[in-house]
């Protein structure tokens, strides 16, 4: 067990020294308004196949709170969330040497409070702001969800451009 564990050890760490299309990243969000507290922390991996996809695994922990007031007394909900967040990245062109437009078709498995899952495509615009770090921004999503962001089932489209989802990555 120990030999195999060691093999393991040394593909990973030679893909990770080796390889430069591994990235690490991920992001953190808070909102704060009246009665409603949210806060979440994804942490990402990746791999980009060529210029053009890339293959990635997040995981988010997600904290939600809400007060409301029930004939006279406050009654707060608390949330806690984890899921897995798969997807693939297709790069459909760039704008300049800086700026890549995308599209992320995404999967969302809920494994605490929200046990259901969603798939949805994604769009957004990725700054290149350094030859290691990048800035990624997705605008809305479209798609399916079976009881991962709400209680009913069904197709949904999500066009939220006031708070767009940021992430940060770092490329090896």
């Amino acid at each position: 067990m120990k030999k195999l564990f060691l093999v393991l050890a040394l593909a990973f760490a030679g893909i990770f020294t080796a390889n430069a299309q591994v990235w690490i990243g991920g992001g953190i969000g808070a909102s704060i308004y009246d009665n409603h507290t949210h806060f979440s922390i994804s942490p990402e991996v990746g791999y980009n196949i060529n210029n053009q996809w890339t293959v990635a695994l997040g995981a988010s922990y997600g904290f939600t709170q809400d007060k409301v007031e029930v004939l006279g007394e406050e009654i707060t909900n608390t949330t806690n969330m984890l899921s897995l967040e798969p997807y693939v990245r297709y790069v459909g062109g760039t704008i300049g040497k800086k700026f890549s437009l995308f599209m992320d078709l995404t999967g969302d498995f809920g494994l605490i409070d929200a046990n259901g899952y969603a798939v949805s495509l994604r769009p957004g615009i990725a700054w290149a702001a350094t030859e290691k770090f990048t800035a990624a921004f997705r605008f809305g999503f479209a798609g399916y969800d079976h009881g991962f962001y709400g209680p009913n089932n069904g197709f949904f489209l999500n066009c939220e451009t006031v708070a767009p989802e940021i992430r940060f990555y770092y490329n090896f």
